[in-house]
């Protein structure tokens, strides 16, 4: 290894933005995002840093989260904001950054490692570092969306989510959790209450264009559909979501259609047991990194 890898520090807080911004422009983390994500995660965060001759050349980070996996509640990680400098690549720096992860992550008692692989990570996950392919859950849109009967908005989360309970594998969202990653975020993030449930709706900028997203949805999904439409702001174009299982038909009734574009999830076995099933998993767009 021509490189020394490191646990990250925070005077190296410009090189990781840099890092971010070099690989995906505006759709970057902001530095304020950053802060949000890494030092306020409840669960917890690892970081590292591969450098050579005293300069970063690649960054990447676990976030740590509890879950419930076959019924018993365990913390899990995720590999997530990961690149490295161009003039690097080829040298093994992500797979290096990685493996350190998961031995620390391991040591901690971590049970699995997760993450949504983007293009270029994806053969290193399954390759080099014997990562599973577990699903492809297929993204959908719906095209100017307009306005409807609004739901009442969510000020703070001070009750858990209680209807989660009954998903398969699943993130915890306890009201800590769902006020760190919605209502605390930088991120623009609208929360409402309808049906007995939530949902959360986000707007961002994406590849140039404003999006929306159905960040988050617990509970009856066509009235909180509804909802999150109603609550998209003018001039954005598209509003996306990940239909779970057996939501299919609530999202065509309210004009969604599949995409082509889907999450690449896999996963991998630390101190646990990773299950392969894609019936025994249950995501949202919010619980990624990158929307």
């Amino acid at each position: 290894m021509d490189y020394e890898l490191a646990a990250y520090e925070p005077a190296q807080r410009g090189d990781y933005l840099r890092l971010l911004r070099d690989a995906w422009s505006d759709d970057a983390l902001t530095g304020d995002e950053f802060d949000w994500w890494f030092a306020r995660n409840p669960a917890g965060s690892l970081m590292s840093v591969a450098t050579d001759d005293g300069q970063v050349i690649g960054v990447a980070s676990h976030s740590l989260y509890r879950m419930v996996l076959g019924g018993k509640e365990q913390v899990a990680s995720f590999s997530v904001h990961a690149t490295t400098a161009p003039a690097a690549r080829g040298r093994g720096v992500f797979v290096g950054l990685e493996r350190k992860h998961e031995e620390e992550a391991e040591g901690r008692g971590v049970a699995v490692v997760l993450a949504f692989a983007s293009a270029p990570t994806a053969p290193l996950f399954a390759g080099p570092l014997g990562w599973t392919e577990i699903a492809r859950y297929r993204i959908w849109a719906r095209a100017l969306p307009f306005g409807g009967k609004r739901a009442e908005p969510v000020q703070s989360f001070d009750e858990d989510a209680d209807a989660a309970s009954t998903w398969p594998n699943h993130i915890v969202r306890d009201a800590e959790y769902l006020n760190w990653r919605y209502l605390d975020s930088p991120r623009d993030y609208v929360a409402y209450r309808a049906a007995g449930g939530y949902a959360v709706v986000g707007h961002k900028r994406h590849r140039g264009r404003n999006v929306a997203l159905v960040a988050d949805l617990v509970g009856p999904p066509r009235r909180l559909l509804r909802a999150c439409i109603a609550g998209v702001r003018p001039g954005t174009r598209l509003v996306f979501g990940v239909p779970a299982r057996g939501q299919e038909a609530a999202y065509l009734s309210c004009g969604f259609a599949p995409t082509p574009r889907s999450l690449h999830f896999m996963g991998k076995a630390l101190a646990g047991a990773l299950d392969p099933d894609p019936r025994a998993w249950r995501f949202t767009l919010g619980d990624t990194d990158f929307f």
